[in-house]
This record gives structure tokens, C-alpha cells and sequence, in this order.
């Protein structure tokens, strides 16, 4: 079973003219679906692809018709291979229910559970949009927990978007980690899949592999005093899976080396 994760697309169809700020560093950088389009092919000849997994922030603003543009993009290059999602700090959830799963607006928490033949996938919403670290409540805690308990007889992938160590980035890892990760203890996790920081990162949590996978648009490098050089750039990981576990994992980062801006970012 081959699983490719990407994640942190903010797709725009149409980006914003702006020479200043955060903004006018988009407005530098290539749509991202060129990238994305250039590693699906890569992918497509060399290997089976049997499920997709977004770890969150699929678009940059939430945007309905930008979640049904990529939704569509996306099944147009994959067919009939499954995609797994779960939601960033940039996904608005109403939004996303009406574009991308043609459901009536909600604002409840978008979390999917998929089965696979030797393993069961969890993507666990931990975003919010407009807040940039993640909040979860009582009653999303409460709901890991039961699915975690009803899926117990299987191996378990887990995704979020938010990453969950504070060592990996200079980014906050998410507040409800800490919970998150002994909740998840008694439990046969296979791994834990996220993204967020935009930068690949790997570890292993009391015995559970743990990746975090680069962006699909941009990355910003922390050049201290607040200043953030952003930089194009995108990656992917691919993992193997046999009998529920990873046997494989292969990590790929395409630098182009274009400096989109250097932001002040503690204005």
C-alpha cells in the first residue's frame, strides 16, 4: 500500500496583486498547483499510488469555489484514488463542506475516518480558522477517543494538521498536544502524519513514527528579530505500508532557491 502525503497547497485560482506584506509575498509565488501537477506526474510513472492524504490548509483563504476548483483538479490527475483530508488554520469549515463536499455550510469539526484493507486512517481536526497554533474542544477529544477505541482491532493512521513537537520548529506546536499524545498511548498508532511548519521533520514518539511533510507552496526561514525570509519551495513524503505498518518512507524537497520576500513578522 502506497500512501503520498502532501500538504499546505494554499490554493488560490487568482492571487492577489500586492507588492507589500504577506500578501505581496503570494502574489510572488507560482500558483501551486504547477508544482503539485509536476509531482503528481513524477509519481504516476514510477509508482501505485493508493491513497492521498492532505494534512490541511488546502487553500489560502477558504474560499468556496477555490475548494471545488482543487477538488476537481485533484480527481482529474488521480481518478479513483482516495483522498483523505483534514483541515488547516487557513481552511474555513463552512466553506470547505460547500465546495469541496457538496454538504450543506457547517462549523463542526471535519474529521474523516477511512478503512483500508490492513489499516484504518483517523484525520483529526485540530484547526481553527484564524488561529494560527489549533484549538480543539472537550467534545473532539471526546470523539478521538471513542473512534480510537472502536478502531482498536486495527492499525491506525493518524493525521492532524498541527504538529504536536515544540523541539521541530520555531513555530508553537499545537497546545492540545500533550493531550493529544497520551490519549493516544493505549492505542496501536502505525504513525502520526502533519504538516503546518512547512518544513519536513521526522522523529518517533515512544515508539511511533512521526513526519511531518514540507509544504506544496512556500517556506519561511526564521532569520531571527522577527525577520522571515519566504522562499519557494515544495515537497512531498511517500510511505509503504505492509500489513498496517510503515516499511518505507522517502521524503522529497524540490529547492528552487527563489526568495519570494524577507517580512518583519513580529509587527
Amino acid at each position: 500500500m502506497n500512501i503520498l502525503h502532501i500538504s499546505d497547497i494554499h490554493f488560490r485560482r487568482k492571487y492577489e496583486a500586492c507588492d507589500e506584506g504577506y500578501k505581496g509575498m503570494l502574489a510572488k509565488m507560482q500558483n501551486p498547483l504547477i508544482p503539485l501537477e509536476q509531482c503528481l506526474k513524477q509519481l504516476q510513472q514510477q509508482t501505485v499510488l493508493d491513497l492521498v492524504i492532505i494534512s490541511g490548509d488546502l487553500t489560502e483563504d477558504g474560499e468556496v469555489e477555490d475548494y471545488r476548483y482543487l477538488r476537481d483538479w485533484l480527481k482529474n490527475f488521480l481518478g479513483d484514488t482516495k483522498v483523505v483530508v483534514t483541515l488547516g488554520n487557513h481552511d474555513i469549515k463552512e466553506h470547505f463542506r460547500v465546495g469541496w463536499c457538496n454538504e450543506p455550510a457547517s462549523a463542526e469539526p471535519y474529521n474523516q475516518v477511512e478503512y483500508l484493507p490492513d489499516f484504518t486512517v483517523i484525520a483529526f481536526d485540530n484547526s481553527c480558522y484564524g488561529h494560527a497554533d489549533g484549538i480543539v474542544d472537550e467534545q473532539q477529544f471526546q470523539w478521538l477517543e471513542k473512534t480510537l477505541e472502536r478502531e482498536k482491532n486495527q492499525p491506525i493512521v493518524l493525521v492532524t494538521h498541527h504538529h504536536l513537537l515544540a523541539h521541530q520548529s520555531s513555530i508553537p506546536e499545537w497546545p492540545g498536544a500533550e493531550r493529544f499524545l497520551q490519549l493516544i498511548a493505549p492505542y496501536n498508532i502505525s504513525c502520526i502524519l502533519n504538516g503546518h511548519t512547512h518544513h519536513t521533520f521526522n522523529d518517533d514518539i515512544a515508539g511511533i513514527p512521526y513526519f511531518t511533510v514540507s509544504s506544496m507552496s512556500f517556506v519561511g526561514e526564521d532569520e531571527g528579530d522577527g525577520l522571515v525570509r519566504f522562499e519557494e519551495r515544495h515537497g512531498y513524503n511517500l510511505y509503504h505500508l505492509q500489513q498496517g505498518r510503515v516499511t518505507q518512507q522517502t521524503t522529497e524537497n524540490f529547492l528552487s532557491g527563489h526568495v519570494l520576500k524577507t517580512l518583519d513578522m513580529s509587527k
